[in-house]
Parts: C-alpha cells; sequence; structure tokens
C-alpha cells in the first residue's frame, strides 16, 4: 500500500519565498522611501526657516533704523515697533526651536514644527548665534517693552544691531548651508536605497520569469509598457509650466514654482519677455524672440527648429533677497498647442538645471560625438587621397590668413574691424564651399557656425576688440580638427599595404564634386534640378586657376539654386519643366582664351526686386534707388552684405557670396559677362586670357 503525500508548498516552494522576498525588499524600500522623505520634508522647514532667519535680521535692523528716524524726526514710532516686535518674536522663537525643538509660526502664518539641529556643524553655529542673539535680545526689550524708551537705549540696541548685524546673518547663513547639505546628503542616500531596492526587485523578478513563468509572453509587453509610462512620468514633471499666447503673454493657468523659479511674482497677462529681459543677456532676449516668433509661425515645422532653442539652458542674472547677484541656469522647452489645426499657444516649462546643467552638456556632447566622428571618418575614408590633401593644405592656408587678420586687429587698438570682418567672411565662404563640394558636413558646419558669428559682429554698429576674442577660440578649435584629420589619414596610410594613384582628372572630379552639390542643395530647398557639365578645356588651365574656378562654380552653383532656380510648383505654373537646368561649359573659344559659363532656367535677375532689396537694406535713399538704371541696380547684387534672400540659410542670404566671386574673378585677370531675362534665365560668362587685367560688363 503506497504512502500517501501530503499537500504543502512542494514545487511552488522556490516561487514563494521568492514572492516573500520581494514583499520583503519592497516593503524594506517602502518604509526607508517613507522615512527619508519625512526627513526631507522636516529638513525643508528647517531650511526654510534658516532662510527666514537671515530676512529676519535684516528686517530687525531695518525697523530698528526706522525707528531712530522716526524717534530724530518726531513722528509716531508705533508701526515701526510692531515690525520689531514681530521680528524679534519670529526670529527669538525660531532660533530656540532650532536650539530645543517645537512649533514655531510658519511662513504661511501657520504652526510648523520644527526639529531640533543635531548636526555637530549645526549645533556650533546655534551656540554661535545664541551668543550673539542673547545680549541682542536683552538690548532690544526697552524698545519692546514700551513706547517710552530713552534715546540711549535706543542709540545701543542700534549700536548693537550695527555692530553685529552682518555676523548674525553670517551665521544664519552658515546654518542654511550646513541644513542643505543634511537634505542633500539625505536625498542621496535616498536614491541609493530606491536603486538597491530597485535592482533586488528586478533581480528577483527575472529570477522568477526565467525559473517558471516563461511561457507569459505578455510580461515583456507589460514591462515595456510599464517602462513607457515612467518615462511619459520623468519627462513631464517639470517645476514650472505656463501657456504663452502670441502677443507672448502668460495664461491665466500656471505652475505655483513659477515665482519661486524666476524669483519673482507672476501674474496672469503678465508679458514673457520683460520677465526674461529683466535676467538675460540682451543678445539672448533678442535670440528668444525670434525663436519663439518662428514656433508661432505655420511655415516651419516645429521638429525643424527644436535643436535652435537659445533657452534650452542660459545662464540668467537674479537678484537674491540681499540685493546680490545671483548666477543661475533655467532651461525653458516651447511645444506647440494646436487647436483646430492652428496654433494657438505655446507650451513652456521651465525648470532650474544649475546643478546639472554642466554634467548634462557633457553628456549631449559625448553622446552626439561618436556618430558624427564616424560620419566624418567615413567621409574622408571615401575622399581621393590627393583631393583631400589638397583640401586640407588650402584649408589651413585660408585659417592662417583669418588668424593672421585676427592677430593684426587684436595689435592694433586703431584697427577698422569692419573691413577685417569683411575679409574674414570672404574667406570663410570660400572654406565653407570648399567643405560642401566635398560633403565634408562637419567642417562645412563648423564654418557656417563660424560665418554666422562674424555675420552677428559685422552687424554691430560698433565692433570692439573684445568681440573678436571668441572667433579666436573658434578659430583655435578648427586648427585642432584640421590637425585630428591629418592623424586620422596618416593612421589609415599606415595601415594600407601600398599607395593608390588616382587617376582621375581635375574635369572628372569636378563634375563629381558639383554634380553631389547640387543635389544636395536642391535637396535641402525642397527643389529638382539637372545639371549639365561640359568641362572640355579644364584639364587645359593651370592648377592654380582650377581651384579658383572651381571656388567661382561653388557659387555660382549656389546662387543658381537658391536664389535662381524656383520650386517645381511655381515652375510648372510657368509652364516649365518641374526640374531646373543648370548647364556649365569650360572651353577654348581661340588660343589662350578661356570661357567659363554658368548658366540656369529660373527667375533672371529682376532689378524691380533688386530696388526692393537695396531700399530694405537702408543703403540706398528712394531717390538714390530711382536715379539707377537697370543695369546699375543689377550690378549692386556684387554688393559686400548686401542680398535678396528674405530669410538666411547655410547656402544663401548672407551677402558674401558674389562679393566673393567679384574678388575672385580680379584676381584671376578675367573679365565677367551678365546676361539675364525675368522668369528665363541667368548666364554668368568669364573670359580668361593671360596678362589681361580683370574687368566687368
Amino acid at each position: 500500500m503506497g504512502t500517501a503525500v501530503k499537500p504543502g508548498l512542494g514545487k511552488y516552494r522556490v516561487i514563494v519565498i521568492a514572492v516573500a522576498l520581494f514583499l520583503v525588499v519592497d516593503l524594506g524600500v517602502l518604509i526607508l522611501n517613507f522615512f527619508t522623505s519625512y526627513e526631507i520634508s522636516q529638513d525643508a522647514i528647517s531650511i526654510n526657516m534658516a532662510g527666514r532667519q537671515r530676512m529676519l535680521s535684516q528686517r530687525m535692523t531695518k525697523a530698528l533704523l526706522a525707528i531712530q528716524t522716526d524717534s530724530l524726526q518726531g513722528t509716531p514710532v508705533d508701526a515701526s515697533r510692531a515690525e520689531l516686535k514681530k521680528t524679534v518674536t519670529l526670529f527669538d522663537s525660531t532660533l530656540k526651536g532650532f536650539n530645543v525643538g517645537g512649533s514655531v509660526m510658519g511662513s504661511n502664518e501657520q504652526p510648523v514644527a520644527l526639529n531640533a539641529v543635531s548636526s555637530a556643524e549645526g549645533l556650533k553655529i546655534i551656540a554661535a548665534s545664541d551668543a550673539i542673539w542673547q545680549p541682542y535680545y536683552q538690548v532690544l526689550q526697552p524698545l519692546l517693552s514700551s513706547s517710552d524708551f530713552l534715546p540711549e537705549q535706543l542709540a545701543a540696541a542700534v549700536s548693537f544691531a550695527r555692530a553685529n548685524n552682518v555676523a548674525l546673518l553670517g551665521q544664519m547663513n552658515n546654518l542654511t548651508n550646513d541644513l542643505e547639505q543634511i537634505a542633500s546628503a539625505k536625498a542621496k542616500r535616498l536614491r541609493l536605497v530606491q536603486t538597491i531596492g530597485i535592482g533586488l526587485a528586478l533581480l528577483n523578478f527575472g529570477f522568477i520569469l526565467f525559473k517558471f513563468i516563461r511561457s507569459l509572453r505578455r510580461s515583456d509587453e507589460l514591462v515595456e509598457q510599464a517602462q513607457q509610462e515612467t518615462g511619459e512620468i520623468l519627462a513631464t514633471v517639470k517645476e514650472g509650466l505656463f501657456l504663452l499666447d502670441e502677443q507672448f503673454r502668460i495664461g491665466n493657468q500656471f505652475s505655483t514654482s513659477m515665482s519661486a523659479i524666476l524669483r519673482r511674482e507672476i501674474a496672469a497677462g503678465a508679458s514673457f519677455f520683460e520677465i526674461l529681459g529683466d535676467i538675460s543677456s540682451p543678445e539672448t532676449l533678442t535670440s528668444a524672440r525670434e525663436y519663439v516668433s518662428l514656433l508661432f509661425g505655420n511655415r516651419v515645422k516645429e521638429s525643424l527648429i527644436v535643436s535652435l532653442n537659445p533657452l534650452s539652458e542660459v545662464e540668467v542674472q537674479m537678484t537674491d533677497n540681499r540685493g546680490n547677484k545671483d548666477a543661475r541656469y533655467l532651461s525653458f522647452q516651447f511645444n506647440r498647442v494646436l487647436l483646430r489645426n492652428e496654433i494657438s499657444h505655446l507650451l513652456v516649462t521651465v525648470q532650474d538645471v544649475t546643478e546639472r546643467v554642466h554634467l548634462v552638456t557633457e553628456l549631449a556632447m559625448l553622446k552626439g560625438q561618436s556618430k558624427v566622428e564616424l560620419d566624418f571618418l567615413a567621409k574622408i575614408i571615401s575622399i581621393d587621397r590627393n583631393k583631400l590633401q589638397q583640401f586640407l593644405a588650402q584649408m589651413e592656408a585660408g585659417l592662417t590668413r583669418i588668424n593672421n587678420a585676427l592677430q593684426l586687429a587684436s595689435d592694433n587698438s586703431g584697427t577698422e574691424y569692419h573691413a577685417i570682418i569683411g575679409k574674414i567672411l570672404r574667406e570663410t565662404h570660400t572654406l565653407k564651399g570648399d567643405s560642401a563640394a566635398l560633403e565634408l558636413n562637419s567642417c562645412e558646419s563648423f564654418t557656417h557656425v563660424f560665418e554666422q558669428e562674424l555675420i552677428r559682429i559685422r552687424e554691430l554698429p560698433r565692433i570692439q576688440g573684445s568681440d573678436m576674442v571668441g572667433l579666436i577660440v573658434r578659430l583655435d578649435e578648427f586648427f585642432e580638427r584640421i590637425h585630428q584629420v591629418r592623424q586620422i589619414i596618416a593612421s589609415i596610410g599606415a595601415m594600407q599595404p601600398a599607395t593608390v594613384i588616382s587617376t582621375t582628372s581635375a574635369s572628372e572630379m569636378l563634375v563629381r564634386d558639383m554634380r553631389s552639390l547640387a543635389q544636395r542643395i536642391a535637396s535641402d530647398q525642397h527643389k529638382q534640378v539637372q545639371l549639365e557639365v561640359d568641362m572640355a578645356a579644364l584639364d587645359k588651365l593651370p592648377d592654380h586657376m582650377v581651384n579658383e574656378l572651381r571656388q567661382v562654380t561653388i557659387q555660382l552653383l549656389r546662387n543658381a539654386i537658391s536664389h535662381g532656380i524656383e520650386l517645381p510648383d511655381e515652375r510648372m505654373a510657368r509652364n516649365k519643366p518641374a526640374a531646373g537646368a543648370i548647364s556649365l561649359v569650360c572651353k577654348e573659344t581661340q588660343k589662350d582664351q578661356i570661357e567659363w559659363c554658368l548658366r540656369d532656367d529660373g527667375r533672371g535677375l529682376d532689378p524691380g526686386r533688386i530696388r526692393q532689396a537695396l531700399l530694405a537694406s537702408g543703403r540706398y535713399d528712394a531717390a538714390q534707388v530711382a536715379a539707377m538704371d537697370d543695369r546699375s541696380v543689377v550690378m549692386k547684387v556684387f554688393d559686400a552684405g548686401f542680398t535678396t534672400v528674405d530669410v538666411a540659410h547655410r547656402d544663401a542670404g548672407h551677402g558674401i557670396g558674389l562679393d566673393l566671386l567679384h574678388e575672385k574673378i580680379r584676381a584671376l585677370g578675367g573679365r565677367l559677362h551678365i546676361k539675364t531675362r525675368v522668369n528665363n534665365f541667368t548666364e554668368f560668362s568669364m573670359h580668361f586670357a593671360l596678362g589681361h587685367q580683370a574687368g566687368y560688363a
């Protein structure tokens, strides 16, 4: 007869133990969280009261001085005595609370429980504060007990306040700092407990899932959903929240923490930019206005300009209770609020990121750097070695010329900085074009940012030497970048068994680069372009001329696509093919005579549009513009800093390109002819002959 098996835990023992362990750990973490959170909340009260003590010490001194002034003028002192009595009572009761604990009057006029200070440093501070306060309190008693105090008693109180107020204020500052350090340590301990608890719970759950419930496929979805929900919660928890309307005014509802973050009372309907202007620099305010205006416009996609937010981490200057300037970092984030597919408001979130800004910035740089470096390395490897070496040599030469110009500016206090900026701009624009032609996006982006900074400085009414300092720093970074590229090339060369000699001709390389550049620019501007190239005579030209003409072509190609070629819908409305046609020709017209021509079938150069741009630029008044014939008006496109583009971008709109073209053709001793017909075509043809002087027709 078999033996009966008694029912029990049996095979469920492990899972029961695991679940019980999880519950114990979870309960332990919850208890520790509750206890530590309670301590932190009590610490917050203590920090608040310590901060109030600093303010009360100042108010006592102010009230004493007010009593002294009223007494000398013979005016009633009742109001000042009432203020003094209130502040003394609050200060004394709070100091006793710090010493032995107890209930004190809080900031909201309600009693709060205040724990006694227990740290060694805090006890020293309380003792030192009490040593100052007790005699201070005694000398104040005659003024508090009766309005018939003697002038000598008032003078003694004022004298004591003058002698000891700063010391008392310092002790309260020390107490606040000590309490904040204690609270910070507890917060770190709480995070550690939470991390350990979560880690143990995850390990326990992992064991259970692996051992017993692998068949529950739904568990993965639940875990992912839980992670997503946690991420959404963390993403939406902000310290400040408000709506911004099209008049840039704060909406009726906003978070209560806004006043604490911005250290001022916030009212519904207040101007956001007035508030921002009080705490930020004029440059930041201008950038913020432009960015917020872009967000309220329907023409720009929100996702395309998120990275341009000038307030993502902005340094602000705030005033503390003592009137001192305090540098903080705030983070403003803007999101469009759509109502019936129309932008009604911007949802603005703001938080104080002072403690984390440096770490966050470093992590963000490191996060994006790896991808940028890999893309840059891949592009370097794909470029012909000789061509890359030539590019680097030209880049270093250009950077050296820029550096020399900046050095000249720094060595001569009376230098005309606008002229130097113009020279550097033309040099930078050339380097930017070379980078774009080789699709070296990292170098192009750097030169574009450098160019933008130059344009900003150029627009200043009066440029000073201090405005040029930042340019030198950026230039040093670019020199270092070029050095890194050379090291990469040397490393790659050391790994290759033999040197590969390129058989690609100069014309073939230029055609390939121009086709690639044309497609990139057209794609960026949502246009279509077909480039026809005939470089029959290019290989007959000397290298230096080929290089200069290459830069000329880059600029003309940029202008043709950006200014000339229309969008596909606009072209088809004019009975043109959707794709714009651009032809680039280099041919020998006769012995030692070279013609270099670029033609597009776009808008043409419209004298009327150029006249409007001239008036808008402020360079000429209406009478001067009216006095010009159409040919003179068209030739104004070569003026430095002039452009007809409303919104500048990396390929056009800075007023540098044609000015640079003018200089390049002059250096080559060439003549430039322009043919154009509105809504039909534009043709730039250049003729070169050795020994001839430059000119324009």
